[in-house]
């Protein structure tokens, strides 16, 4: 029995010591296996330590360039608040930005919208506007200022009109020379002794519409060299009613005279005189060309692109293919009375207004279209 319990013992014993030595095993094991993790830990921290160091460096040198870039940026979210922004959007806009509707900004810092391509600022300068979708949502305004290239262009028509100008002047002289000497002629003839009341008023008359021509040939000239004043955003068709008072006294019998406006709220920013001058100098030459009963109509209306267009129509006699590209220039003309400078005129006012003229092909008739920004009327 106790042989017994001695070999049981022994057994026992063995077993724990086998299970100790394998425990060891596993001990050592599990050791190596925490010391490797712990390595590969330590090394995982280190490269997104630098990762995180490179982000910040790339961050900071992103934030640094947009910061230096000469034009203004600006980030806007889905409901178009400007949340980032850099010195030179402050520099334009002026304060407050961040937070704010970029459309409520536009709306206190735009002076105007009418300058072709470019946006007016009430501080005097003068951007462009791009904007770009991001796929986070929001958009990317970019605002570049343009404010020396935009007056180099002005000065560049202007030293181009007043070039012109030179030109005209020189081919001006016998035009001014034909009424002025039968203003001489007959102002004279109004001091010999003798005359009758009615040589006299005859003369007088025949004087006095020679001046009259003398000051539209000057004023014609004056109008082409300032090529348009201030400017304000007016109804096109006020100034289709503008110009239709001034016509409807030289109606003759047989012209019929039409004002339609397809758009009422349709506005443009202009000085207001020169474009209705302008208008009814095309007015004024289709009365002249027509020999007989005349429909005559001025039309205001917008273009597919969302520009405002005054449409002068007629079924006169209309322009002969062979001089269609040359009505424009100055002095030519085909009417043995005309100075040949009035369509010249039209087309250097309309330009002043950033827009253009051109003569549509028609059966019958002349129609003139006269293409502007547009601004809308409340």
């Amino acid at each position: 029995m106790a042989s017994n319990n001695l070999q049981l013992i022994e057994n026992r014993r063995s077993e724990l010591q086998a299970a100790f030595l394998a425990f060891g095993s596993v001990s050592e094991q599990l050791s190596g296996a925490f010391d490797s993790l712990r390595a590969q830990v330590a090394q995982l921290r280190s490269e997104l330590g630098e990762a995180h160091a490179g982000k910040e460096h790339l961050a900071s040198r992103l934030s640094a360039l947009i910061n230096g870039l000469p034009g203004g940026v600006l980030v806007l979210d889905s409901k178009g608040e400007i949340q980032e922004c850099n010195p030179a959007a402050r520099e334009l806009l002026g304060e407050p930005l961040l937070g704010q509707l970029f459309a409520a900004v536009c709306g206190r810092e735009e002076k105007s919208a009418g300058a072709g391509e470019h946006t007016e600022l009430r501080s005097g300068r003068f951007v462009n506007i791009s904007r770009r979708d991001l796929q986070s949502g929001g958009e990317v305004v970019l605002l570049t200022d343009v404010t020396e290239s935009h007056l180099m262009q002005v000065f560049l028509t202007r030293q181009q009109r007043l070039l012109t100008l030179g030109e005209l002047a020189a081919g001006l002289a016998h035009q001014i020379r034909t009424p002025l000497a039968a203003a001489l002629l007959y102002a004279s003839q109004m001091t010999l002794p003798g005359r009758n009341p009615d040589d006299l008023a005859r003369c007088s008359e025949k004087t006095v519409g020679s001046l009259k021509q003398l000051d539209k040939l000057v004023n014609d000239m004056l109008a082409f060299a300032h090529g348009g004043a201030a400017r304000e955003v007016v109804s096109v068709s006020a100034l289709l009613e503008q110009v239709a008072q001034w016509l409807r006294p030289a109606l003759r019998s047989g012209v019929r005279l039409t004002i339609r406006t397809q758009a009422p709220d349709l506005g443009v920013r202009a000085n207001a005189p020169s474009l209705v001058s302008a208008v009814l100098n095309l007015a004024t030459n289709a009365l002249q060309a027509a020999t007989a009963d005349l429909d005559l109509e001025l039309l205001a209306r917008r273009s597919a692109d969302g520009r405002a267009q005054i449409v002068v129509s007629d079924n006169g006699p209309g322009v002969p293919e062979h001089i269609r590209e040359r009505i424009f220039e100055p002095f030519f003309t085909t009417r043995s009375r005309g100075n040949g400078i009035g369509l010249a005129i039209v087309k250097s006012v309309v330009e002043a207004h950033q827009g253009s003229i051109s003569l549509a092909e028609a059966a019958g008739g002349a129609t003139f279209i006269i293409d502007l920004p547009a601004e809308v009327i409340a």
